[in-house]
């Protein structure tokens, strides 16, 4: 008999590839027969849940399954409710029926400005209403529309950008001088951003860019837009489902982190092993000069936050010694968090890698050129978004931009920094491998707790966290910003920020509690830290801080709920090694109590805590 783990692993592979397929060829055809299979390969493939409404300007239904496949292709199962075409406001106004009922996660407003004020793109701009009042009018109604949504509902609102007129009614003559059509398309999405600051946890998805990297000619389907009010032509239905899964991967915590990359024909030229140091390709003449561009874009991803590790196999110390001495290199050893090179199966580096970073494979992108290891890692390691490279490295560089999964919605300080913590990371267990003992180990870090109360400064990190946070995480609430100030505003509750540094470096923010207050009782409506620092006691420290807070208030009682999700066992078993017993438990969730008066409140000695700022 097949081992279940093995049949899932199996019918995982499978799912995904049937999706890679309509991927790599998504006809109508293609999508009409993998969507007719949807609800079976979402049984195979794990997934979070949302919940998304679509109003649009013109007929949306055609694109539900390439947005509910393309969901799926990365780990999330939406369910979409389609609002009639042309109803985007008073959908939004009357949000009571069918959108009230629906109870969305996120809202899509697919509003076309080519819809509802066509003069502007037609160029009639001085019709018997002036265009440019028509567009002021819509969007005046579109804000009062957003408005009474959020009235009733903080869900996400994502809004697309309108679309550059490519019909010039003044051709050459035509410029974004006032009242042009250009300026009139300017201010309207100026307007848009607005608008989107104003409702807060609202987004303006970039619908202009797509439309023009496929060019508006090819975008539009003008016979479908005619005689069924359904501009996007049927080739780009796919096209358009990823742009929205774009946005729709940060909301749901499906981002990804690392980069892993292959070295011999992938950040060079060549075999390095049969043509030594000076004989890869690497350089400013082609193809060397492939490599060097496609290095440039990995650079760039590395200094946005995406962690980069290589997988090699060469003799160990060879492809280090490329990244530390070529003079072509672009990366260099400061930009490679974890570098694995050896002879064995590129799957156990992997594995390598992912338990010296404490980070689930599951965030990782594999790059390679060889469809042998591509295979094998598909293979192996199926939760791995695995890329072969096209047989021209010229190409190599548009495989970087087209990469999925790494956006988020705000970029922190601490994102910008985490190739570097993460190298620093695996330089502490390199040091803790040498170490006597633990304690010593610890104290040799020379760790320092800075523990923010409130702090609106940490805002944008402490939202992030919890979109992103899935292992150290007691239930996986994921929040908005506005969200967080809520909770940091409420007369009864307080926003804890964990930062930590030591002699490595400063890591920022790793930690965040939510802690709902009362005369005698505590609860941690949310505990989470960041997968990087677990291990060094960093955890305990913290809830020992917060208990010790709730025991100087006067609390009896600190209390916290444990959420079992497909990834959080890191989290399952801390509140018992922190002293709390279960008192309730259901198929659900699990209620942990820390009697205040006998808990060990003691913070290790290997913590320097600076004092908290007064609230």
């Amino acid at each position: 008999m097949t081992d279940p783990i093995v049949q899932r692993g199996i019918a995982h592979a499978e799912a995904m590839a049937t999706l890679d397929r309509v991927c790599a060829e998504p006809t109508v055809i293609h999508l009409v027969s993998a969507y007719r299979r949807f609800d079976e390969l979402a049984a195979a493939i794990p997934h979070a849940a949302l919940k998304m409404a679509c109003l649009s300007t013109f007929t949306a239904e055609p694109l539900t399954p390439a947005i509910r496949l393309a969901s799926l292709r990365a780990g999330i199962r939406t369910d979409i409710w389609t609002a009639p075409f042309g109803q985007v406001v008073p959908t939004l106004i009357d949000a009571d029926k069918g959108l009230g009922r629906f109870a969305p996660d996120v809202v899509l407003v697919a509003a076309r400005l080519a819809d509802v004020v066509p003069d502007l793109y037609d160029g009639l701009l001085n019709n018997e209403a002036p265009t440019a009042q028509k567009v002021a009018d819509y969007l005046d109604q579109l804000s009062a529309g957003i408005a009474a949504f959020r009235q009733r509902s903080q869900a996400t609102l994502l809004i697309q950008d309108f679309e550059r007129p490519c019909f010039l009614v003044a051709g050459l003559n035509e410029t974004d001088s006032a009242g042009s059509q250009i300026d009139i398309w300017q201010s309207a999405n100026r307007r848009l951003q607005d608008v989107a600051t104003v409702s807060g946890n609202c987004y303006v998805m970039g619908y202009d860019a797509l439309v023009a990297h496929h060019g508006s000619a090819s975008w539009i389907d003008p016979r479908t837009e005619l005689y069924g009010r359904i501009p996007i032509a049927a080739k780009h239905y796919w096209d358009y489902g990823q742009f929205v899964v774009r946005y729709l991967r940060p909301l749901a915590g499906k981002t990804r982190k690392v980069i892993i990359l292959d070295a011999d024909n992938t950040l060079w030229g060549g075999i390095l092993g049969d043509d030594g140091i000076d004989g890869i390709k690497l350089g400013s003449d082609f193809p060397g000069s492939a490599f060097v561009r496609f290095q440039r874009r990995l650079l760039a991803l590395q200094q946005r936050g995406i962690i980069l590790c290589i997988a090699s196999k060469n003799e160990p110390g060879s492809v280090e010694n490329v990244v530390n001495s070529h003079p072509e290199m672009v990366l260099r050893p400061d930009h490679i968090a974890c570098m694995r090179v050896s002879w064995s199966p590129k799957p156990d580096a992997v594995r390598d890698i992912a338990e010296t970073l404490n980070l689930s494979p599951d965030s990782f992108v594999f790059i390679d050129d060889s469809p042998v290891e591509c295979a094998m890692m598909r293979e192996t390691l199926p939760e791995v978004m695995t890329i072969q490279l096209p047989d021209d490295p010229a190409r190599y560089a548009d495989v970087i931009a087209s990469l999925e999964g790494f956006d988020q919605f705000t970029l922190s300080e601490e994102d910008k920094q985490r190739g570097a913590m993460y190298k620093a990371e695996a330089d502490r267990k390199q040091l803790a491998s040498a170490a006597v003992d633990l304690p010593s180990f610890y104290r040799g870090l020379k760790m320092r707790l800075s523990i923010g109360i409130n702090d609106e400064r940490f805002v944008a990190r402490a939202a992030q966290m919890t979109q992103r946070t899935n292992q150290f995480n007691m239930h996986t609430i994921r929040c908005s910003e506005d969200d967080i100030r809520a909770q940091m505003r409420a007369a009864d509750s307080e926003v804890l920020t964990l930062s930590l540094s030591d002699r490595f470096g400063d890591s920022g923010v790793v930690g965040l509690a939510v802690v709902e207050k009362s005369a005698n009782r505590w609860l941690l409506h949310m505990l989470l830290m960041s997968c990087r620092v677990l291990g060094r006691t960093v955890e305990s420290a913290f809830v020992a801080w917060i208990s010790k807070r709730a025991l100087d208030a006067g609390a009896v009682e600190l209390r916290g709920v444990f959420v079992p999700t497909v990834k959080n066992a890191p989290f399952a078993d801390f509140y018992h090694r922190c002293g709390f017993e279960p008192t309730t438990t259901d198929t659900d969730a699990v209620l942990w109590v820390l009697k205040l008066i006998s808990a060990d409140t003691t913070i290790p000695d290997w913590f320097d805590i600076e004092p908290a700022p007064s609230t």
